[in-house]
């Protein structure tokens, strides 16, 4: 949470999940897992082991509601007259496991942060920095996220991971894994549109996009 003076900031309510919708100019930051993360569950799923299934649905949902606080400490900022200011933003996040005509689980999370923040020094209300949230989102929330993702099932099951993929996080055991993570990165894997229509920012898209196009351009075999 983003701090002054050593008092930390806890973000507004954007929204109520259960009877309300976000505000038209709500940004909806999409932040997805490893796709060899996302196959494995698919695996386990679609051959009855439901406890790892299960351990793995927990693990996401515990380090998605980490990086959905930490939301307002990396990006909670207005655009001032001087640059980026801190401020106070209004949040909401959604956790799901499908994306819409994708087969397959695909673990991802929603938060959606308002247009608008209360700036902290004079309590104005302007426009949250979106260019600084999306350079943000893939710099730092992104690899966050997959990073204790990583750490946490390697801890927990034993997955063993590491750079694969013209530089891509995924599981290295069994080794086609990778190689699928690797097919669905050059074939262009689409992210959630999500439940609501709203402006997207997906934390770590251009990287994505990248290993994907390095991929496609490889010499074959």
């Amino acid at each position: 949470m983003v701090s002054t003076s050593e008092t930390p900031v806890r973000p507004d309510r954007l929204f109520d999940l259960v009877t309300g919708f976000p505000p038209d100019d709500a940004i909806d930051l999409v932040v997805p897992v490893p796709l060899s993360l996302a196959i494995y569950m698919t695996m386990l799923e679609s051959t009855g082991h439901a406890a790892p299934v299960a351990a793995l649905r927990k693990i996401h949902d515990h380090e998605a509601s980490v990086t959905a606080r930490a939301v307002q400490a990396t990006v909670g900022f207005v655009h001032g007259p001087d640059g980026p200011e801190p401020a106070r933003l209004a949040l909401a996040h959604v956790v799901e496991e499908r994306v819409p005509r994708v087969n397959g689980v695909r673990p991802h999370l929603h938060v959606y942060v308002g247009g608008t923040a209360v700036a902290l020094a004079d309590g104005r209300r302007a426009p949250i920095d979106i260019d600084l949230l999306a350079a943000r989102a893939d710099s730092d929330l992104f690899p966050d996220h997959r990073d204790r993702l990583a750490t946490a099932s390697a801890e927990r099951l034993g997955l063993v991971w590491g750079e694969a993929s013209a530089g891509s996080l995924e599981i290295l055991e069994p080794a086609w894994l990778a190689e699928r993570a690797g097919q669905l990165l050059r074939d262009g894997e689409p992210f959630c549109p999500g439940p609501f229509a709203r402006r997207r920012v997906v934390a770590g898209e251009r990287h994505l996009r990248r290993v994907g196009e390095e991929l496609r351009d490889a010499p074959g075999p």
